[in-house]
């Protein structure tokens, strides 16, 4: 079976819908689970907050961007602590749409509980962040 690149597809149609593999974007997106929609960042340039596709080394990566600074985009998946720092033109598309689950209801960028979440985020990571480390400390213990 032929595999069609995002990009092509992103080029013939501008958005494409997929599914997201991956753990990187928890808690917002989940692994097999969450279907997004992004289009091609040319036509739905992204802001910061956005969650953004790109490619590197042959692997593409859906993470949020935190700061753009001229020409290169700041990013970092919701789940993880390394900084990414993505060069614009490595940007494929930005996400317009998800759905947490395939049975689920479309949450656009511009929904007011999706703001909010893009909002109380950076407070979220630390909470999460103390919590994943007290858990480790538990588990050590026993």
């Amino acid at each position: 079976m032929d595999t069609v690149a995002y990009e092509e597809l992103l080029e013939k149609d501008g958005q494409v819908m997929t599914h997201v593999v991956g753990t990187s974007m928890l808690p917002l997106l989940h692994n097999r689970e969450s279907i997004v929609i992004v289009e091609a960042a040319d036509r739905m340039p992204p802001r910061r907050g956005d969650v953004v596709l790109y490619k590197t080394g042959g692997t593409y990566i859906l993470h949020r961007v935190l700061k753009i600074r001229g020409d290169t985009y700041i990013i970092r998946g919701d789940n993880t602590w390394a900084l990414e720092y993505v060069p614009k033109k490595a940007l494929l598309a930005t996400m317009t749409g998800f759905y947490r689950s395939a049975e689920g209801k479309l949450v656009t960028r511009s929904n007011p509980g999706y703001r909010v979440y893009c909002l109380l985020l950076p407070g979220i990571r630390w909470v999460r962040r103390i919590g994943s480390k007290v858990k480790r400390t538990i588990w050590r213990k026993k």
